[in-house]
């Protein structure tokens, strides 16, 4: 996400000013680079200056999707998320089996009329939209995204399934009652208040109607005490445009107060954590397991070797090696007689027919039977793919690609990708290229929104993908903020 923002709304602008409005929101001392002084860092954010940065909360987040939105789309996607890999999964597929799976727990289904809160430029509404069939209305504070996302939609012919417009979620612009069902995919982070937009959420929505979000939130394991911690907080704040970033047990007290019954919770960004580990135990026996398998073969090549003692049965082989043994049953090695009258195997039963001698059938099996050893398979020398944090094309690991493409997105997330993008860009502006003004600023803020992102994950204490799937409760009336009316059981 570091390569030179370049949106067509700003050719006309005085970039310098785009970018400065956002980082006006933030003092100069909170500027810091973390990495040089992480104590300078932690010290840089007060609670008051906090606190009124969250009163300017939709203009924080207006001024920074104003020129990350283009740096976004062109180095990332179309849809502004994380997402765990599996050993086979793309960028495109992770993030697809996101959506899908939101839209399974949410129970989504066609005709449904369904609010995308914090739509950004549509990527997640217009799969919902193909995958469920239902209706999206997507929201989000920026113009140029809601000019965007309706160019993408038209471009894939969901116009009639999806609809852009500009609004505020602290103070949506719909009836209550509008909608079956609503999500936000890491987008309510930018809320000054998580309760406030919950609570405007549960409003629009229809008693029993279903909420599922991915929040962005601090884990457990974040400790207010320890100024790295504090430092990686406020470098994530300031990268991603958000005004105070929320732990999980204040969004979890959230959907309470907003009047939602919970259903689900879990943290998503861990979800193939089991897997990596038994990944990472195999891993360290690998060279191990090989040498073991080829011994193995070696010694079911020779009948006579003193590595393996086996012994054949009908469709079973019992190994005994180094004092183990191991028994499993082998659809290939199955008796037949090698008869040179033989010449008629049915691989359907454990014994073969012999017409021409008669010294064996199904019903009467040889009783002397010559049984032939299966050859031996060998490992495919193919290095197996492995589960994935959902930061690694952040850290530009190339080598951890499947695609041609992902391999591409990890180059220009690399660090020497980014320096080089950067001298180039420094270059340009100092030697007064009209175009390059600017850049360099907004470069570094995206520096701080990928770096940001991996060192606090890696530290454990931030979650970008924290669910919830929670149910406005029947009976349920939401006014002004507050709740009326009784849940019904």
């Amino acid at each position: 996400m570091n390569c030179p923002p370049n949106p067509p709304t700003h050719q006309k602008q005085d970039f310098t000013k785009v970018v400065g409005t956002y980082t006006a929101h933030f003092d100069q001392a909170q500027l810091l680079d973390d990495d040089d002084d992480e104590t300078a860092a932690a010290a840089a954010v007060t609670e008051d200056q906090r606190q009124k940065r969250q009163g300017k909360a939709a203009q924080v987040t207006d001024s920074y999707y104003e020129f990350a939105t283009a740096a976004y789309e062109k180095n990332w996607s179309t849809r502004f998320h994380y997402a765990p890999f599996s050993p086979p999964d793309t960028l495109h597929s992770a993030q697809c089996f996101v959506e899908h799976r939101l839209a399974l727990f949410m129970g989504l289904r066609p005709g449904m009329k369904v609010l995308d809160v914090g739509c950004g430029i549509g990527g997640p509404a217009r799969e919902m939209a193909k995958l469920v069939g239902c209706e999206v209305v997507g929201i989000t504070i920026n113009q140029a995204q809601v000019d965007r996302a309706i160019q993408l939609t038209a471009q894939e012919g969901l116009t009639g399934k999806c609809t852009f417009l500009k609004a505020d979620w602290h103070d949506l612009p719909f009836a209550p009652n509008s909608f079956d069902a609503a999500f936000a995919i890491e987008a309510t982070c930018h809320a000054s208040s998580l309760r406030t937009v919950y609570t405007n959420i549960c409003r629009v929505l229809k008693p029993g109607g279903v909420f599922g979000v991915s929040e962005w939130v601090l884990t457990p394991a974040f400790d207010r005490n320890n100024s790295r911690h504090i430092a990686m907080r406020n470098r994530m704040e300031r990268g991603n445009g958000i005004s105070n970033l929320h732990t999980s047990d204040e969004a979890r007290q959230a959907m309470a107060s907003a009047g939602f019954d919970v259903s689900h919770e879990e943290d998503f960004a861990r979800y193939f954590d089991y897997l990596m580990d038994k990944d990472k135990d195999n891993g360290n026996d690998k060279d191990k397991d090989s040498n073991t398998r080829t011994q193995a073969a070696a010694a079911d090549r020779n009948s006579s070797g003193a590595a393996a003692t086996t012994t054949q049965m009908a469709g079973t082989r019992t190994r005994t090696t180094e004092g183990s043994q191991t028994q499993f049953t082998s659809p290939v090695l199955i008796p037949y007689s090698s008869s040179s009258n033989n010449t008629n195997t049915n691989t359907n039963t454990s014994y073969s027919t012999n017409s021409g001698s008669g010294s064996g059938s199904v019903s009467n099996p040889n009783p002397n039977p010559d049984w032939r050893r299966a050859p031996a398979s060998s490992p495919l020398l193919i290095t197996p793919s492995h589960h994935r944090d959902w930061w690694w094309l952040l850290e530009g690991k190339t080598d951890l690609a499947t695609t041609w493409t992902d391999c591409w997105t990890a180059w220009k997330m690399s660090r020497f990708a980014r320096r080089a993008w950067y001298a180039l860009v420094w270059t340009l502006e100092h030697l007064g290229y009209s175009r390059a003004q600017g850049v360099c600023e907004a470069m570094n803020t995206m520096a701080d929104c990928v770096d940001s992102a991996v060192d606090a994950g890696k530290e454990g204490i931030f979650s970008p993908c924290w669910w919830f799937i929670a149910r406005k409760p029947m009976g349920l009336i939401v006014v002004d903020g507050n709740m009326e009316g009784k849940r019904k059981q």
